[in-house]
């Protein structure tokens, strides 16, 4: 896999991601905590070029600068004789361009809720005096908690410093062209390009070569009547071709977008949005790196972003580069390998800070089970979550049992479902750690059987593990809702919040078959295989996932199992004392 004789200290690769003409973006594992993190590799030839150096550099100095929920971080800057990286936090996306690139367009309120969570990390960008001047699809991540990260800032640059025309066309802002001096405005018009596309399934202006696009740019009509009523002023606004005209900030774009979104979509726009959005990207999920490397909780930036090279070639796809003036970011060549810039944290580690000393070292990994088969046995080739490191061994080990729990139970499901033994059918299992802090680990596992002796469902199941890390003992959903283990009023109230997120219901907008039946507390006791519930709870770094069995809610059996996130902030008032203190 490797391209080079160096890599950062302390990080073993697991993925290449992309390269373009500067370099190439692999994912990797902290040795220390077992966290994930996107490298950004300069290639080597480049190390003797001042200029493009210079412009590594600069991307790690304005990426320093930002420290935002709605920006990829960085954590560690390395530059040496050897090499040069950035790493970056790792997130668990797709690109918007993934996204348009299969569904070509997006319901409205999607479409304004990637605006404004990306307006939400330009407007802190701009705050840190950083303009991306970059912006465009796929710079855009969508992950799993419904939430949409900027990432790529390797033309960013100091707002009011004028240069040459830099960044990708079908997005560029008429004082871009001319190489004006960058603005929060620059970056305005270009979230307002991405929007017009997501919300139209074409680029504002389609020109055969890139002296027709700037011409289109500069002097054409604001193509805003290409859209619904209700978002024509937003576009009209953030696609002036004079600068002043536009919104001055994303935040104060933000403040238009929020106002012309309750107008025309009423005040639950977002959340619709925010579902639908998630919806689409779902499957596009399952497929990216890190879901397929089992670790389910963070994609690399360099996925998305592609490196295109800066410098090489004017296509209309591509992305327009100059000489950048070098940023000072030390002084004169490093010698070795070092840590440089602002915020140098290494990635989080796997558990939160613990608040209890015995779990100071406590490491999370994920352990792989392989039998070969022997006589009429199976094969065994699944994974499973393992702890290591607390000081009360006696806690370690019921954690660990409840850990490997449902690898054991379907085994053993398996062995005694066998009618005939000789097929010699294989055992599969991918588990996800999603939650880590010092109380609670959620993990999901996928197991699936591959022998036709078991029905159309009765060879696989999803299930959500969560366990408490001071007790040992799995996190019910009774602990957490209160009341809904024996209350269908306290049921039907936390179901009105999970349908916000999918309004069509359970199936992707199929109907049941017959009336849908609701919720209720019977949903929490044992149904499926391993009698896992028809309602199933996980947890992520800031949003409840609930799992469905359709089948028990009255849908065909096509439909399967489903997932619906929900943000803490929306249920947290339906949560028990102990869901809060869990969670928080």
């Amino acid at each position: 896999m490797l391209t080079r004789d160096w890599v950062v200290p302390g990080y073993t690769e697991l993925h290449r991601l992309g390269a373009g003409g500067f370099g190439e973006v692999v994912l990797a594992r902290h040795e220390a905590s077992g966290a994930f993190a996107a490298i950004k590799y300069l290639f080597g030839q480049h190390l003797g070029d001042p200029e493009r150096l210079a412009a590594f550099r600069r991307e790690a100095e304005m990426l320093s600068r930002v420290r935002s929920p709605h920006i990829a971080r960085l954590h560690e800057f390395h530059e040496g004789p050897h090499g040069a990286a950035i790493v970056m936090e790792a997130i668990h996306g797709v690109s918007l361009r993934e996204v348009l690139g299969r569904d070509g367009v997006l319901a409205p309120e999607s479409a304004l809720a990637v605006l404004k969570g990306s307006l939400l990390g330009l407007a802190d960008a701009h705050r840190a005096g950083v303009v991306h001047r970059d912006y465009k699809p796929a710079n855009v991540l969508v992950g799993p908690g419904r939430e949409s990260k900027l990432v790529d800032f390797g033309v960013a640059t100091l707002a009011g410093r004028a240069g040459l025309p830099v960044g990708t066309p079908p997005y560029m802002a008429p004082e871009q062209w001319r190489g004006a001096p960058a603005s929060p405005a620059t970056d305005v018009y270009a979230a307002t390009c991405v929007f017009f596309q997501a919300i139209t399934g074409r680029q504002p202006y389609v020109g055969t070569t890139t002296g027709e696009l700037q011409d289109l740019h500069e002097h054409a009509p604001v193509p805003a009547h290409a859209a619904p009523a209700p978002v024509r002023g937003l576009i009209t606004r953030g696609m002036a071709k004079d600068s002043g005209q536009r919104p001055s900030t994303a935040a104060e774009f933000v403040a238009e977008l929020e106002a012309a979104a309750v107008a025309g979509y009423g005040p639950d726009w977002e959340q619709r949005g925010l579902g639908r959005l998630a919806q689409r990207a779902g499957a596009l999920l399952a497929l990216s790196p890190l879901a397929l490397l089992g670790a389910g909780t963070a994609a690399a930036p360099g996925a998305a972003s592609g490196l295109a090279a800066a410098g090489t070639g004017m296509g209309l796809g591509a992305k327009i580069g100059a000489a950048l003036v070098a940023v000072a970011v030390g002084a004169g060549a490093v010698a070795g390998t070092v840590a440089v810039l602002g915020h140098t944290d290494t990635p989080p580690p796997v558990v939160a800070a613990p608040a209890v000393e015995q779990q100071t070292a406590m490491q999370v990994s994920l352990e792989t089970r392989r039998e070969a088969a022997t006589g009429p046995a199976f094969h065994v080739d699944a994974q499973y979550v393992h702890v290591s490191g607390m000081r009360d061994q006696a806690l370690q080990d019921r954690i660990n049992a409840q850990l490997v729990k449902p690898l054991d139970d379907f085994t053993g499901y398996v062995r005694a479902g066998l009618a005939d033994p000789t097929e010699d059918p294989a055992i599969t299992g991918r588990a996800e750690f999603h939650r880590r802090t010092d109380r609670v680990l959620s993990v999901r596992y996928d197991l699936m059987a591959a022998s036709s002796q078991f029905g159309n469902h009765g060879g696989y199941t999803t299930l959500w593990l969560d366990v408490d890390l001071r007790t040992g003992e799995p996190i019910t959903p009774g602990d957490v809702f209160a009341g809904i283990a024996d209350s269908q009023a306290a049921m039907s109230a936390l179901e009105s919040r999970i349908l916000r997120m999918t309004p069509g219901g359970y199936c992707d907008g199929s109907p049941p078959l017959g009336e849908r039946v609701p919720l209720a507390p019977r949903d929490l006791r044992p149904w499926g295989v391993l009698g896992t519930p028809a309602l199933q709870l996980g947890f992520r770094e800031d949003a409840v996932v609930f799992g469905v069995s359709t089948e028990a809610r009255g849908y065909p059996m096509a439909c399967g199992y489903q997932e619906v996130v929900v943000a803490y902030s929306d249920v947290a008032d339906l949560m028990t004392p102990l869901g809060r203190e869990l969670l928080s």
